[in-house]
């Protein structure tokens, strides 16, 4: 075995290369994170200040076994599961215009209450303006809260919306005539039709 002596001189440069590796690492991840909050006060404006459109791509019913039932017997969408409905391809969106809202959401769940002759399918629909309806920013979770209450005939709703800095948003539906429900997809600024 052949030892060499310490060389000062390689020494310093491998110091000098770990140091600018660092730097180089630390400036790439202060850009991405100034991006990151850059793109969580678009989202934040969006929510706030502008009409939007969300559609959803999932819907989460509470496990019942009606449910159950439905997904045993294959009666879910393609790429479906008990707790998890695939919603791409059916009509759904929550439509905000300055203090009105449209609403139009598949229902997957059991209802307590029957449903009336010549309704909409079981489809949550809502189309007015809601009630207790607040807006909030979490600044340390970089998103937006909404939530507000409605009413469609005789049920009554209380809805919870969360819309992250990516844009991608979280909907907790509860209803007095019905279990529970979450549906999860986009938001974005609503076209002009």
């Amino acid at each position: 075995m052949v030892f060499e002596p310490c060389n000062k001189k390689n020494e310093m440069k491998n110091l000098i290369v770990l140091g600018l590796l660092l730097l180089f690492l630390g400036g790439c991840k202060s850009m991405d994170s100034a991006a990151k909050v850059e793109k969580a006060l678009e989202t934040k404006n969006l929510v706030e200040n502008s009409d939007f459109e969300i559609s959803f791509t999932w819907a989460n019913p509470l496990f019942t076994n009606e449910i159950a039932q439905l997904s045993n017997a294959n009666l879910l969408p393609l790429e479906s599961r008990s707790g998890r409905i695939n919603l791409l391809g059916s009509a759904n969106y929550i439509k905000k215009r300055g203090d009105s809202l449209e609403i139009y959401l598949p229902y997957y769940g059991t209802r307590q209450i029957g449903v009336q002759m010549g309704s909409n399918n079981g489809a949550i629909e809502f189309t007015g303006i809601p009630t207790d309806y607040e807006l909030a920013y979490n600044e340390k979770k970089r998103h937006s809260e909404i939530s507000f209450k409605m009413k469609e005939d005789t049920e009554r709703y209380r809805v919870y919306i969360t819309v992250d800095a990516e844009q991608n948003v979280s909907v907790n539906l509860n209803s007095t005539q019905r279990t529970s429900i979450k549906y999860t997809g986009k938001v974005s600024a609503l076209k002009e039709e």
